[in-house]
């Protein structure tokens, strides 16, 4: 089988998500092969294509459209800032091109509405970077609880950290701070520990929510940590849910910007699922489900017995010490949406089900008045 023919769109020369969770399967697979990047420039993307050691033949494109108008480009991937992915995708749906887009689609529900609605005119393939379906962490714990170990759930508590949504953050992320872009600890964050739950325990039926902004103004940093400036924060810093599963147990939720107690790499973390035989608990640095793979602690009580078992999630091919953190599980979606793999069944997900879950982040916004 030939390899899938990818446009990039965003990997740059420097530090970014599509260098640390893309690059390194994408350049060591045979599934895929990168012919051609789009970065804000062609010699950034020249420079780019250079830096990462791709194959001098990969054409460097300065803007969408001309990636887009590339003949040999069959699947366009996007890992930009969320409110550039609108314009810098419609070209590709318009030259009928498969698109894979980072998670938010867009900025807002109405830029990812009509985005799904091209896509469905065109009929491309889509594919959305919500990875938590494909984690062998998450469906380990899917397993442990169909498998009857905690016996009927009856509830869960969860509480997380994100270091970089408290009193200060990187320069870098300085838009996270502004709820106009779209891009902050609810749309993303959340998102993706919500996802993270859902793949463990079902769809939310019902749910009630809390907004606040506990640090108005934010000191931004180097990566370093020196301090540069301050902005205003308008987007959320804590975010609390709690509502009825579909199986009927009910969900405490609870985000937070700033560090974990003490800095621990296992108080950034607390997630309890409560049975009616027993409960599972699971400890970690963060709440960044989608990106675990050996980096948390599940621990199982047996109510009848009173003992605890520490439970070892399942390795793969993508388990190496050498292949990235952030990459394992971005690796492993490429690889199901390549083998024909769709639906939340199967951990792949596509742009309408992106259109479901910016809804409901529009629903979060309007049930907190926020």
């Amino acid at each position: 089988m030939a390899p899938i023919k990818i446009g990039f769109i965003g990997l740059s020369s420097g530090q970014s998500w599509a260098v640390w969770s893309h690059l390194h399967y994408l350049k060591n697979n045979s599934k895929y092969e990168v012919v051609a990047l789009c970065n804000s420039s062609i010699d950034s993307a020249k420079a780019a294509i250079t830096t990462h050691g791709l194959p001098p033949t990969t054409k460097a494109y300065g803007t969408p459209e001309d990636l887009a108008a590339d003949p040999d480009v069959e699947l366009v991937v996007c890992s930009v800032r969320v409110d550039k992915h609108y314009d810098a995708l419609l070209p590709a749906l318009n030259a009928g091109k498969d698109v894979f887009c980072e998670w938010p689609l867009a900025k807002d529900a109405a830029q990812a509405a009509e985005m799904v609605k091209v896509a469905k005119e065109k009929g491309v393939k889509t594919l959305l970077g919500l990875q938590a379906g494909v984690s062998p962490t998450l469906l380990k714990l899917k397993q442990i609880i169909d498998d009857g170990k905690i016996g009927k759930v009856l509830s869960s508590t969860f509480h997380g950290t994100n270091i970089l949504s408290g009193g200060t953050s990187w320069e870098s992320l300085a838009y996270s701070n502004d709820r106009s872009i779209g891009g902050n600890l609810l749309t993303i964050y959340a998102v993706h520990s919500l996802e993270s739950i859902r793949v463990v325990l079902g769809h939310l039926q019902t749910f009630q929510t809390l907004l606040a902004i506990s640090h108005p103004t934010v000191q931004l940093t180097s990566y370093t940590g020196e301090p540069t400036t301050t902005v205003p924060r308008t987007a959320p810093d804590q975010v609390l849910l709690h509502g009825t599963l579909g199986s009927g147990a009910v969900l405490s939720y609870h985000l937070r910007g700033g560090p974990a107690f003490a800095n621990s790499d296992s108080a950034g973390l607390l997630w309890r699922i409560y049975g009616d035989k027993g409960e599972i608990q699971v400890t970690g640095p963060n709440s960044y489900l989608q990106i675990a793979d050996g980096d948390v602690k599940i621990e199982v009580f047996e109510q009848a017995s009173g003992k605890v078992e520490e439970v070892a999630v399942d390795k793969d091919e993508f388990s190496k010490e050498d292949m990235p953190l952030y990459a394992r599980n971005i690796a492993r979606l490429y690889e199901a949406f390549a083998d024909g793999k769709k639906g939340e069944d199967q951990g792949v997900l596509d742009w309408e089900d992106a259109l479901k879950r910016h809804q409901f982040v529009d629903e979060v916004y309007k049930k907190a008045a926020f």
